[in-house]
């Protein structure tokens, strides 16, 4: 069964209220994303800011930050393909115990946190997502959870108005929304990879494994879809569609 039609059943079998959720975050991220390449061009240029891509940098240079809801990201791009630009990647904010530690005033913003890995983005050339994949522990380092409990997060990861990227942290926080069972898939995928070997801290610190699941999408036929069940049950369609935004 292919990814899309994993998301079409899931939304098939989804309550009114689970599918109009998904929704609003659905078109939200539509919206934004208009309004992100109309302000800067494309999204990857509002984190790029004109400036000269080198490999593995961060963009923007200190990332962007919800300290209140943990939430964090990073674009940049190391690798030569067809389809990917370049690919973002997701944090929340954890302890080992994965509790999320709110800062205080005067105190480490991230006292005895550390930024633990979610899943990344691949996105094209005009920011338009093509695909989610996990890394493994060596690439980005902070604590490792299993599957259930990383998903716990991605349940909770969500970005405010960050100053400077309001519009991307709302595009983002409803593109996770929507995408949430193709996650909960993924890290899944990640697992059954990693229970393969017979020692589980040695595969994680293993450079011969990086990538450790992946997963294509179509993030204008996933909306379609999504509004063709929406409209199924009695809802009007949103006017905007993807191809005319981006």
């Amino acid at each position: 069964m292919s990814a899309s039609t994993a998301l079409r059943r899931h939304w098939r079998h989804a309550d009114d209220g689970s599918l109009a959720r998904v929704l609003r975050g659905a078109r939200d991220s539509v919206s934004t994303f208009a309004d992100v390449t109309a302000a800067s061009g494309s999204l990857l240029q509002s984190w790029i800011g004109g400036r000269e891509v080198v490999a593995f940098e961060h963009y923007p240079p200190d990332d962007v930050v919800d300290p209140r809801r943990g939430s964090q990201f990073f674009y940049h791009s190391h690798r030569d393909g067809e389809r990917e630009h370049g690919h973002l990647h997701l944090f929340w904010h954890a302890t080992a115990s994965g509790r999320r530690r709110y800062g205080r005033p005067g105190r480490q913003r991230w006292a005895r946190s550390a930024p633990t890995h979610l899943f990344a983005i691949a996105l094209d050339a005009r920011g338009l997502p093509v695909g989610l994949f996990t890394v493994n522990r060596w690439v980005t380092d902070g604590h490792w959870f299993d599957a259930r409990t990383t998903m716990s997060f991605v349940e909770r990861f969500a970005l405010g108005a960050v100053p400077g990227h309001a519009e991307s942290c709302r595009w983002l926080t409803g593109f996770v929304q929507m995408y949430r069972p193709l996650i909960e898939a993924l890290l899944a995928q990640r697992d059954r990879r990693l229970a393969r070997r017979a020692d589980l801290a040695q595969a994680l610190a293993d450079p011969r494994l990086e990538v450790l699941s992946r997963l294509p999408v179509d993030w204008a036929a996933d909306l379609d879809a999504l509004e063709a069940e929406a409209a199924r049950r009695g809802r009007p369609r949103a006017v905007e569609r993807v191809s005319s935004a981006a």
